[in-house]
């Protein structure tokens, strides 16, 4: 189905992700306002120069290569960045829904700059893989200082299109923990994990005709673990649960070393012989590491379901491994309504009284302190070329410190954090500037909501250094949104005053 609006033909397919159930005159206005939201974040993606800084970014390396090779790279970057930049405002689809939506639906095709003359070409999920790891984390956060600089400077706003700058002078901060795409850390699961992934990878050793000896096809030692896998869930409702649970790890621990062991000898063969092979050096290598880094953890996970489970011990949590197939994760103590511990990283965000977000930090170890946090990010937003500085920063309770306060005061900074003494919160509340920054303060709550829903809740991306990466966009994506917003409600501003 098609629309015609002011002359330009669209396709509304956008409509089947956006709100299926929405009445034909709800779907034009609201796919008219994302195609409007669309032309905006286009629109800064030029005037904030960021076109510029991704070629930029796309040939560091490549000043010796071939006048063609510059190109092509240079229209590669161009791409990765709109295609990036697309996802996060989305919500982060994976990139299969991601290629087809591109490529059935005009609007999203011309922001992408893939639709020519006799048709759209399209995106392959490949492609956009690539384009997820073109630029760096730290490559991606330079974009976001570049458009944060503009955007708040009353010299250079006009230049993305705005009247006035964005506020900046007051900082709000919070922290949250990014979830990683794992299952809830069970020590008996992480066995059966570890076991999978070896048992897929000889499988696709011996499909290339490097066969070791086994008693059995790896589908057979599968069966054996999710057997015992079922009859691990069913010992809760036994008499003798904790009785049961450990006869059936008993016979888990001998099968996984099987298993390894078997998968030790096939990596072996694949290593000498995979010339004879369908693989390629890079393919086989990753199948040789998959089997390297499991092997790795075979005596670990072991000992941690050991020690728990027939032990009874507690394992300390810098010890404890929570998936054997992210390793920079951890235990986060939240303390939340039904979510007690939360399994990933630790998101720090600063944000100003508009919602823009003015820092971040996604940590690959375990969090500093709440106020560390606060003072770290102060210094990395004094080092923004800005003609105003922070004159006021607000938080939880949680970033209250007596050194960090005297800190914030010997920096003429105005301390908005919530004290931890309640009759010091209340004697402060007395204070009009103080009490209005704390009833702000708890929007921001609601801005980590937003950040996080575009990141559809959990990151799908394996390994810290690509979710690092999807994060730095996620930023990027959500300031973009920001100021395309504000544009439009600077345009209609202007609408209704030429109309009055």
């Amino acid at each position: 189905m098609k629309t015609k609006k002011s002359g330009v033909t669209n396709t509304i397919s956008i409509q089947s992700w956006l709100r299926p159930d929405l009445t034909p005159v709800a779907a034009n206005k609201d796919y008219t306002q994302f195609r409007d939201q669309l032309d905006g974040v286009a629109g800064l993606l030029k005037n904030a120069h960021l076109e510029s800084m991704a070629i930029d970014f796309g040939l560091e390396g490549y000043e010796e290569a071939s006048v063609r090779q510059q190109q092509s790279r240079a229209r590669f970057a161009l791409k990765a960045l709109r295609v990036e930049t697309l996802r996060m405002l989305l919500g982060n689809p994976s990139f299969v829904v991601l290629s087809r939506h591109v490529a059935a639906s005009d609007l999203l095709a011309d922001f992408c700059g893939v639709r020519q003359i006799d048709a759209i070409r399209g995106i392959a999920k490949s492609t956009l893989d690539r384009a997820a790891k073109f630029f760096t984390a730290e490559q991606v956060r330079w974009m976001m200082q570049v458009v944060l600089e503009m955007g708040a400077e009353e010299d250079r706003c006009q230049e993305l299109g705005l009247e006035r700058a964005i506020d900046t002078s007051v900082c709000l901060v919070d922290t949250t923990c990014l979830d990683a795409n794992i299952h809830f850390p069970v020590d008996w699961v992480l066995l059966r994990d570890v076991a999978t992934t070896l048992l897929k990878a000889i499988k696709l050793i011996r499909q290339a005709g490097l066969c070791q000896r086994m008693p059995g096809e790896p589908e057979v030692f599968a069966r054996q673990m999710s057997r015992l896998c079922i009859e691990m869930t069913h010992t809760r409702r036994k008499d003798d649960a904790k009785k049961s649970r450990k006869s059936v790890l008993r016979r888990m621990k001998p099968l996984l070393k099987t298993i390894a062991e078997h998968a030790r000898r096939h990596r072996d063969r694949l290593s000498s012989d995979y010339a004879s092979t369908c693989y390629s050096e890079a393919q086989a290598s990753r199948i040789i590491e998959r089997i390297d880094r499991m092997l790795a953890q075979v005596p670990t996970v072991i000992k941690q379901a050991h020690e728990r489970m027939i032990g009874e011990r507690q394992v300390p949590s810098s010890d404890k491994i929570l998936s054997v197939h992210e390793s920079d994760i951890h235990v986060i103590v939240r303390g939340k309504a039904g979510r007690e511990v939360e399994f990933g990283n630790t998101l720090f965000l600063a944000e100003s009284k508009q919602g823009l977000i003015l820092d971040w930090e996604f940590y690959r170890e375990r969090a500093p302190s709440e106020p560390k946090q606060l003072k770290e990010s102060l210094k990395r937003q004094n080092a923004y070329d800005l003609s105003a500085t922070v004159e006021a920063a607000c938080g939880d309770r949680g970033f209250n410190s007596e050194l960090c306060s005297k800190e914030l005061m010997d920096n003429g900074i105005f301390d908005a954090v919530c004290p931890k003494n309640p009759e010091e919160l209340k004697q402060r509340m007395k204070d009009e500037r103080f009490a209005k920054l704390q009833r702000r303060r708890g929007s921001t709550e609601a801005r980590i909501a937003i950040f996080k829903q575009r990141q559809a809740g959990r990151l799908r991306c394996r390994g810290f250094d690509n979710r690092h990466r999807a994060v730095a966009w996620g930023v990027l994506g959500h300031n973009l949104w920001l100021i395309s917003r504000l544009l439009a409600q600077q345009k209609s501003q202007e609408d209704s005053a030429l109309a009055a």
